[in-house]
């Protein structure tokens, strides 16, 4: 799934119609960090725009090969909102995904008003994503995500095959030359132009879930021109593509298995129903023989998965899937479907796509896949064949992985804030104890909470956050905010 969903505060080498894969051309993050001047200048022109409040936006262009600085250039769509009081410089958030729009996250109001009085607060769409130069082949997306992610029979693996190929064929199509360039590490180098063109100031940054693996990968890349660096959910760079998505659906399941726990301490009345498990089993049998609704509304097995796994990213999901299940078990998905739209509506499909399949080598062939999502089936009966299979363009990408995974030591960085929540499923709770182990100056902060990252919604974690970022104020030790 998803790396990065904010709540209120965040997938073959035998096809044959599919293009050859491209070599991805991405290098690995060993840069060494280049001065201003080395960047190529582009002049930032803001003007008022109506993302949010008070919000302006400009377009910097960059070079689509970072390897080829004069060579061809694309748009990254930025906006900012100035700061109120006493400046101490930029702070830019990234919101995930991959695929999220730094623009919607941005207006959305998503930092305290500490930092909004002490910082111009930035963000971006990232290069193929929203007002950014786009990935665009997105024709055939819903035709995978109308179909059951978890086949049981050979004709219904034999669709799921099609239907992902054709996005892949549609993006080597119309899309190759971006897609070739929108690795992680790219979109760190974007990151420095940004900061360059805001002024060469020291970087702030604060990145979310997806975000936080561009801001690993900056640090790695970029060390000395940070002055601070928050990471909130956080991705283990370590884990390649396979180990990292059985940890996934070994988390989302049992986050389940705790909204099941919580709902039946909560009662029917509360929940909705007396047994989440027992309801979700039953509205799964339900629509496995038909789907519910019709259109854009239906709910099939694949939408009422992504349905509740959308609930683990938040801290109470359970009193959101009781009721929904409730309904459904009556005959009404809609409730279910719009959790299910809310996932579906976070960023944009191929463009996340387009980064997964190539920062770590997935399987390579559809036959590969598919003992792959056997291997996910096994960790979770109820989501594994969802977790692995939403991603089964992988399997046919046109453009392929060029490193493997490794840890980021990040040598000679300031102190980088680590936090992770203890019961997050897009993220484990294990990722930000290694990667503050990895990280040479990683500090770790323990939020003991369930739901996907803790800025924001947990006030200890926020005001620890608030505190470093304006202060340079430093935990000593985890402070295990509850």
């Amino acid at each position: 799934m998803l790396v990065s969903i904010l709540i209120g505060a965040c997938s073959s080498s035998e096809a044959g119609t599919t293009a050859s894969k491209a070599s991805n051309s991405r290098e690995a993050t060993t840069d060494q960090s280049p001065s201003s001047s080395e960047q190529p200048a582009s002049k930032l022109d803001w003007t008022d725009c109506d993302v949010g409040r008070n919000t302006q936006c400009a377009t910097l262009q960059v070079p689509l090969d970072w390897a080829e600085p004069t060579g061809p250039k694309i748009g990254l769509a930025l906006v900012r909102v100035l700061a109120t009081g006493d400046r101490i410089g930029s702070l830019i958030g990234n919101p995930g995904g991959p695929g999220g729009s730094g623009l919607e996250f941005l207006g959305a109001d998503p930092f305290s008003e500490a930092l909004t009085r002490r910082f111009d607060t930035v963000s971006w769409d990232p290069r193929g994503v929203g007002k950014s130069t786009p990935v665009s082949c997105n024709e055939s997306v819903p035709d995978l995500l109308a179909l059951d992610p978890d086949p049981d029979t050979a004709a219904e693996q034999a669709a799921l095959d099609q239907a992902a190929e054709a996005i892949s064929t549609d993006c080597a199509d119309s899309d190759l030359s971006l897609l070739e360039h929108i690795s992680t590490v790219e979109v760190a180098k974007d990151l420095e132009a940004i900061r360059v063109a805001l002024g060469d100031e020291p970087l702030n940054y604060i990145g979310f879930s997806y975000g936080t693996q561009i801001g690993q990968a900056y640090a790695e890349m970029y060390p000395k021109k940070i002055r601070s660096m928050v990471l909130d959910g956080v991705v283990d760079p370590s884990l390649g593509y396979t180990e990292f998505l059985l940890g996934q659906t070994a988390a989302f399941d049992a986050s389940f298995e705790e909204n099941v726990k919580r709902c039946e301490q909560a009662g029917p009345e509360e929940c909705g129903v007396r047994d989440l498990g027992a309801a979700y089993d039953q509205v799964h049998s339900m629509v496995e023989e038909e789907p519910l609704g019709s259109g854009d509304s239906v709910l099939g097995p694949g939408e009422l998965a992504t349905a509740a796994i959308m609930t683990g990213y938040y801290e109470d999901g359970w009193q959101d899937l009781g009721p929904a299940l409730a309904a459904g078990l009556e005959g009404d998905g809609s409730a279910l479907r719009d959790l299910a739209d809310q996932y579906y509506d976070f960023g944009a499909f191929t463009a996340y796509v387009g980064v997964v399949c190539t920062d770590t080598p997935p399987p390579d062939s559809p036959a590969a896949y598919e003992s792959f999502a056997d291997a996910a089936r096994e960790v979770s009966p109820r989501f594994g064949g969802s977790v692995a299979n939403e991603l089964l363009p992988c399997a046919t990408w046109p453009v392929e992985a060029a490193a493997a995974a490794a840890a980021v030591t990040a040598a000679g960085a300031p102190p980088i804030l680590v936090i992770g929540n203890t019961r997050d499923p897009a993220t484990p709770y294990e990722n930000a104890v290694t990667v503050s182990e990895s990280l040479e100056s990683g500090v770790l902060v323990t939020a003991e909470i369930s739901g996907h990252t803790a800025y924001g919604t947990n006030a200890c974690v926020t005001k620890i956050v608030d505190d470093y970022l304006i202060n340079l104020a430093v935990p000593k030790a985890d402070p295990r905010c509850t």
